[in-house]
């Protein structure tokens, strides 16, 4: 009888994490609906960019936004964050950010000079998360770990 009620005890806790992990893992487009915010895992990498921007008169750009990259095993632990930004058919990478995989999350700015014309306004922003793997060779071969794909709203600022 003890043996039942421990068995039916853990097929319980089962049962009731399981909605809750696939709900993290799904995304916006999954069960969690497209209006909430997806839930990152504190085991995977991560990239978020944020939902506003700044752009000064001559065009240039910040954006900023955060990320987890996780280390894996003891191999190489680097990585870069870039940027794309699209707005009225203008497409421009912002360049990167050197990002270190050590687990912890971490903020990180993008700050471009003479990407375009940009003005203030709705704008698209691409992420992505690239890690640089030794892969049992010399040099590092770099991967893509984490794109992300947000509107942002730049916000006109002091040139």
């Amino acid at each position: 009888m003890r043996n039942r009620r421990r068995a039916l005890g853990a097929l319980t806790v089962l049962l009731m994490a399981a909605p809750a992990a696939h709900a993290a893992s799904a995304g916006p487009a999954g069960p969690a609906g497209p209006d909430r915010p997806r839930l990152p895992l504190p085991w995977t990498d991560d990239l978020t960019i944020d939902r506003t921007g700044n752009v000064s008169p001559d065009g240039s750009v910040t954006l900023y936004g955060s990320y987890r990259c996780v280390r894996e095993g003891a191999g190489y632990a680097r990585a870069t964050v870039l940027v794309t930004l699209t707005q009225d058919g203008e497409r421009h990478g912002l360049g990167g950010y050197n990002a270190v995989c050590d687990g912890q999350r971490h903020r990180w700015l993008i700050d471009a000079a003479n990407v375009g014309p940009y003005q203030p306004g709705p704008a698209d922003a691409e992420g992505t998360l690239l890690r640089f793997d030794a892969g049992g060779s010399f040099v590092p071969v770099p991967r893509s770990a984490v794109g992300v794909e947000r509107e942002v709203r730049l916000v006109g600022g002091d040139g």
